[in-house]
């Protein structure tokens, strides 16, 4: 079995909270401005984006430390979940994350700008608790 990274993961965690502050600073975004401008709309997908990858990357490599492989990406946080990573009611709230990331990446012609934005006023708390949770290495 591996040693986690605890440098590489740390780092990782770090960039996570500096794209939340980035988000929250673009939580000033209406529904309409983000409807209505597309690189306003873009920077916060991009931020979105790269928020859920790291915390899918973070538990991939954490599973990996344990020997467990997931098969995509809702796996992955369900995984951590089952293994005690993460507390199992924290990654059920958060499973939905794997499946948006897919969608923020492929489906920009039948991306739901509401969800974007809701989940840009709603969510952006769930990515500080997972960097809590691995910062206190709850397992």
């Amino acid at each position: 079995m591996m040693v986690a990274d605890v440098e590489l993961i740390r780092g990782k965690l770090t960039e996570l909270e500096t794209y939340v502050r980035e988000l929250e600073n673009l939580q000033a975004y209406t529904l309409d401005e983000l409807r209505t401008n597309l690189p306003r709309l873009w920077s916060v997908i991009h931020g979105l984006q790269l928020s859920i990858q790291i915390l899918l990357d973070v538990g991939n490599h954490l599973l990996a430390d344990l020997g467990v492989k997931a098969r995509d990406y809702t796996e992955i946080i369900d995984k951590l979940g089952e293994m005690g990573v993460l507390p199992a009611e924290f990654a059920e709230e958060i499973r939905g994350m794997a499946g948006f990331r897919n969608v923020l990446v492929h489906g920009y012609a039948s991306l739901d700008i509401a969800r974007v934005h809701q989940t840009l006023h709603n969510n952006l708390n769930d990515f500080l608790k997972f960097a809590h949770h691995r910062a206190s290495g709850s397992r």
